[in-house]
Order: structure tokens, then C-alpha cells, then sequence
């Protein structure tokens, strides 16, 4: 017998582990992909179908009971059975609603338990899915999978898993009932049932195509929407509220459509359905009249018989639906299962073989590095489009940051800075070459513990709707008062924090709405150096803050004790001046390397920068040379 913390372990070892294997075994077979969801409720998921199935049996009691009423009170005048009948035709439905309460709710139950552990194991793989896939893969469609298709397999789970065992059973069951009450009646309520069951077959195989424009139609309609909310701003700043509203109505009107699509193939098929159930009541009356008036059948037979037409009518009738739902179900599952087949191309060593268990356990513990970075003949490109290598964006780097050192790297915008400091956390990995951080390949590393000992504060800031605090001790929620507050301060961002209605406790909007540019920079950089890293990265972190702030944040980062090798990347010279190494990239090469002094003596790229951003003429420049103040501030 399992303890609650042993089935806790392996309920989590299902959710992340088996379940990505699942969607490679499963591929394309949603529905055997169904019995390996419900795996870890299996039990209870039977026993509710039992006592689904005890339901329909009893289902058929009534009509019977109505029946023998009619044969042994109204005919034969037995007068002595109405109680009994009575009784029973009141304590058989009151007993199948108490059986009908229960199975539903533990259908419920597995079908929710399900789907947390299903929507848990997703949500955990998107977690560790690379930036290459959400370069190439829309929110909408991510955030459609996340709901409406998890919604569908959870419906799926607790209803028409069942809706459709009951209705098959009760088919089959009540086909063989009646035969025992008059057969000659069954056959003439059967001869409508084949052309039900071709009818039923079409439709599966009409309506399955239709569900997926339905779904992908949804996905585009979430993109819209979710791109709209995030760029509200600049909607509201371009005055393009008109042009949004036209994009949102195209992708609306495309979904309506789909749905209407559908519509129109249901409404072919579901009125011949129906129309073919009523022609078999109107077969019965017929018929059954005709028997007991020669004297083959009851009037109570043909009540009785009268009241089981539901067992074949019913499926008759819901067969559509059903097909209908399944195909939902296996549209929606094969989306789920695609997701799932995605793998990431950056991960810890050994991930394959490792269990997940133990590597978490694994990037929990501390990993003490000194900061030695270096990079080896390092070539990276992003991908190949169309069966053509695209240009490098970076081509042969090569660079030691011995610990504690300052590197600086300015160049034009999509130089290939923000790639080569992308590389170092592997949020890429190098296409050639290698990085070595205190002379271990960094694909060596367990990647959380690489992680955690490198800040990085990226060139587009991003914030939580949370508060300050929260946001400053996001990579260590743990952190003390005090190494928040003193993070903060090292940021320069401690006074403004201060002037905020509840100070740190302050909720900022989503994505830092509420605060300046320089402001959310700055909590970003706080936010960084909470973690204590001993490799710190910095991406233009510091181009919406004045100059003074900017000299206030150098300052305090010199001033921090510990020791870290800091990366700074920099459109301004007065960023990268004091590094102790500076690069200057173009077009994915080093083209000048060295400190600020010699840098300026080449007279090359970096003295063309400095002289522009100062805004002088190289006459100027000469004069100011000749005045022994260069390099002053």
C-alpha cells in the first residue's frame, strides 16, 4: 500500500516524465492516448462505468412495470398488485436518480484529476521549451491548447465517455429486451437501424476536418486578441484603434464562419436522424396496433413496449451528438499530443536518461563557479529557412573574461551583441565552437544551476504584475528584506521605490505598466542582482536612465562586495568606458578589442562612435586632444 508522499512521488513522476513519452507513443491515437490519461484513476474510472451500467439496466424497468400494471390491475382487475407496482414504479427511479448522482460526480472526479495532472505536466513542458519554439509558435494558439482544448478532453473524460458506453448499452441491452417482449415487433423497430448507423458513420467522417479549421480558426482569433492587450499602448499612441478593430473582426468573421461550416454538415445529417427515430415510433404504433387487435400481443406488451422505444430511439438520436463530441475530442487531443511531441534542443546533460525527479533535485543544490568566461571559436546561427543556411549572427568569437573582469561590447543595432551574451545562459546554443565557463563547456552544467549563477537583465525589461518586492526577489524568493532593499539601492532605484504609495509592497501593473522606462530598468537590475551571480549580464540596461543615475549604478556595482565578471552590452560609450576589455561587433565579428585608451588611438569603428555620440568633428576632436583632456568626462 502506497503512503500519501509515495503516491504523491509517483503521481508527479507521471505528470513529468511519462507524459511526454506518452505523446511520442500516442502520436495520431488519441483514443488510446485516453486510457493512458486516466491510467492513475483507472479504478474508480470503472467502477463508475459499473454502476453506469447498473443505471441502464434499471432504465428499462419502468416500461415493464407500466405494462404488467396495465395487464394484471386495469385488464385482469388484480387489484392487490397496484401497491406493489406503485411502490416499485417509485422506488426504481428514486434508486437509479441516487446511482445516476453517483457515477456522474466520479466521472467528474477522474476527469478533473485528469486534466490537473495534464494541464501541471503542459504547463511544466512549455516551462522548459526553448526560444527557438516560442520564436515560431503564436500565444494564441499556446493559450488556445492551454484552455478550449484542455476543456475538451476533460469533457470528453466526464461525459461523453460515458454518454456513449450508456447509449451503446442501452442499444444493445434494449435490442435484446424487446426481442423477448414480442420479436416480431422488435424487427419492425430495427429496419430503421442500419440507415441510422451509415447516417452516423458520414457524419464522423464529414465533420472531423471541419473541427480542425474550428480550432485553428480560434487560435488566430486568440493571437489577435492577446497581441492587441500586450500593445495596447501602442495602439492607443498610433490612433490605430480602427485598423485592430477590422484585423479582430476578419478573425472573428473567419471563426464564425468555421462554426457556421459546421453547422450547415450537421444540419444535413441530424434532421435525417431524428426524422428516422420518429418513423420507427410511428412503425410501432402501427404495427403493435395491428397485433393486438389479432390477439398476438398485450395491450400492457405494447405499453410496455411502447415505453422501451426509448433504449433504441435515444442512441438513434444521440449517435450524431456523440460522433460529434468525439471528433471534438480527438481534434483537440491531437493538438494537445503535438505540443507534447515538441521537444527542447537545450537541456541539461543526460536529461534523457535522468529522472526528472533528480534533476530537480540536482538544480536545487548551490553550484560554485569563480566566473572565468571564455568563448572558443564560437559561430551561431539561428536556424535554416527553406533549405538555405541563413547569414551567422555571429561568426568565430573568441574572448577570455578572467573572474571578476568588466567586458564591454558596443556596436550597431543587430550587430549580434545581444546573441553573444544570449549564449552564456544557453537560452541559445552555439552552432560552432563552445563556451566554457571556469573551463567547463557550458553544455555540461546542469542548466538550472548555470542559471542561477548568471543575472541577466535584458534589453526588453520585462515585469510582473506583482510587487516591487516581489519582482526584486523573483530569482530568490527566499531573499531577505535586506538584499532586497540593497539590490534595490545598488540599482538606484530604492528612493523612487520608496515615494510609491506602499513602498516595496507596492503591486506594479502587468509588464511594469504604472512605471517609467528608466524605473522598470532599474528594478530589472535589481531584480538581477539579488541573485548575487558571479557572472552578471548587462543589455543595455541602463539607455532610459539619465547620466547621472547612469554613473550612480557604475558606481554602485564597483562598490558591491564579492567579486563578478560583468558583460555590459551598450549603444553609449560612457557605459563600457572603465571596462576592463572592451569588443566593438559588426556584423557578428570582433573588429576591434582592446581598453578605451587604445581603442580611441586606432582611429577605427569605436572613434567613429565616440566622436558621433559626442558630437563632434574630428577638428574638434584634435583640439580637445591637443587640450590633454580626451578621455576626461
Amino acid at each position: 500500500m502506497l503512503g500519501g508522499e509515495d503516491l504523491k512521488k509517483r503521481r508527479t513522476k507521471f505528470d513529468q516524465a511519462e507524459l511526454h513519452q506518452s505523446a511520442y507513443i500516442y502520436a495520431n491515437r488519441p483514443f488510446k492516448w485516453f486510457f493512458y490519461l486516466i491510467k492513475p484513476v483507472r479504478y474508480r474510472y470503472l467502477m463508475a462505468i459499473f454502476v453506469n451500467l447498473a443505471a441502464v439496466s434499471m432504465s428499462v424497468v419502468p416500461a415493464t412495470l407500466t405494462g404488467l400494471l396495465v395487464d394484471d390491475v386495469l385488464i385482469d382487475r388484480r387489484m392487490n398488485m397496484l401497491p406493489v407496482y406503485i411502490t416499485l414504479l417509485i422506488a426504481v427511479p428514486l434508486l437509479r436518480s441516487c446511482l445516476v448522482v453517483f457515477f456522474r460526480y466520479h466521472f467528474e472526479y477522474c476527469a478533473q484529476d485528469s486534466i490537473v495532472r495534464l494541464r501541471k505536466g503542459m504547463y511544466r513542458h512549455l516551462q522548459n521549451l526553448d526560444a527557438l519554439f516560442y520564436g515560431r509558435t503564436r500565444t494564441g494558439d499556446l493559450m488556445a491548447k492551454m484552455t478550449g482544448d484542455i476543456e475538451m478532453i476533460r469533457h470528453f473524460i466526464g461525459f461523453t465517455v460515458f454518454a456513449s458506453v450508456e447509449n451503446l448499452v442501452l442499444f444493445v441491452f434494449g435490442t435484446l429486451y424487446v426481442f423477448t417482449v414480442n420479436w416480431k415487433l422488435a424487427l419492425v423497430a430495427l429496419v430503421v437501424s442500419p440507415f441510422i448507423f451509415i447516417i452516423t458513420y458520414r457524419l464522423g467522417r464529414t465533420i472531423r476536418p471541419v473541427w480542425g479549421e474550428i480550432r485553428e480558426a480560434f487560435s488566430r482569433l486568440n493571437s489577435v486578441v492577446q497581441q492587441n492587450i500586450a500593445g495596447n499602448r501602442v495602439t492607443r499612441a498610433f490612433a490605430r484603434y480602427e485598423y485592430e478593430e477590422e484585423k479582430f473582426e476578419k478573425e472573428n468573421q473567419g471563426y464564425r464562419e468555421a462554426h457556421m461550416k459546421h453547422a450547415d454538415m450537421v444540419i444535413r445529417f441530424l434532421p435525417v436522424l431524428d426524422g428516422l427515430a420518429n418513423f420507427m415510433i410511428v412503425l410501432v404504433i402501427l404495427v403493435g396496433g395491428l397485433l393486438v387487435i389479432r390477439g398476438e400481443l398485450t395491450l400492457g406488451g405494447l405499453v410496455t413496449f411502447n415505453g422501451l422505444l426509448f433504449v433504441l430511439n435515444n442512441p438513434m438520436r444521440m449517435a450524431g451528438n456523440i460522433m460529434n463530441e468525439v471528433q471534438r475530442y480527438s481534434t483537440s487531443a491531437n493538438k494537445v499530443l503535438d505540443l507534447l511531441i515538441e521537444r527542447s534542443k537545450i537541456k541539461s546533460p543526460d536529461a534523457d536518461q535522468t529522472d526528472e525527479a533528480e534533476l530537480d533535485q540536482l538544480s536545487g543544490e548551490a553550484l560554485a563557479i569563480n566566473g572565468k568566461v571564455e568563448f572558443r571559436n564560437v559561430t551561431f546561427t539561428y536556424g535554416e529557412r527553406k533549405g538555405y543556411a541563413l547569414q551567422p549572427s555571429l561568426s568565430n568569437i573568441n574572448l577570455i573574461a578572467q573572474p571578476g573582469q568588466t567586458i564591454g561590447l558596443v556596436g550597431l543595432t543587430g550587430a549580434g551583441k545581444s546573441s553573444l551574451v544570449s549564449l552564456m545562459p544557453r537560452l541559445y546554443d552555439t552552432t560552432f565552437g563552445e563556451i566554457l565557463v571556469d573551463d567547463v563547456d557550458v553544455r555540461d552544467y546542469n542548466l538550472q544551476q548555470l542559471r542561477r549563477n548568471i543575472g541577466m537583465v535584458m534589453q526588453e525589461v520585462f515585469l510582473f504584475s506583482d510587487t516591487i518586492e516581489g519582482n526584486i526577489a523573483y530569482g530568490v524568493p527566499d531573499a531577505p528584506m535586506e538584499k532586497v532593499v540593497s539590490a534595490a539601492k545598488a540599482a538606484s532605484a530604492d528612493e523612487f521605490i520608496r515615494k510609491t504609495p506602499e513602498g516595496y509592497d507596492t503591486i506594479i501593473g502587468e509588464r511594469g505598466v504604472g512605471l517609467s522606462g528608466g524605473q522598470r530598468q532599474r528594478i530589472a537590475l535589481a531584480r538581477a542582482l539579488a541573485m548575487d551571480p558571479k557572472i552578471l549580464i548587462l543589455d543595455d540596461t541602463t539607455s532610459a536612465v539619465d547620466m547621472e543615475t547612469e554613473h550612480d549604478i557604475q558606481q554602485a556595482l564597483r562598490d558591491m562586495p564579492g567579486q563578478r565578471t560583468v558583460f555590459i552590452i551598450a549603444h553609449r560609450i560612457s557605459s563600457v568606458r572603465h571596462a576592463d576589455e572592451i569588443l566593438v561587433i559588426d556584423d557578428g565579428q570582433v573588429v576591434e578589442r582592446g581598453r578605451h585608451d587604445s581603442l580611441m588611438q586606432l582611429n577605427g569603428r569605436y572613434y567613429d562612435i565616440f566622436i558621433t555620440q559626442a558630437g563632434m568633428s574630428e577638428t574638434d576632436l584634435k583640439q580637445l586632444e591637443q587640450g590633454g583632456d580626451l578621455y576626461g568626462s
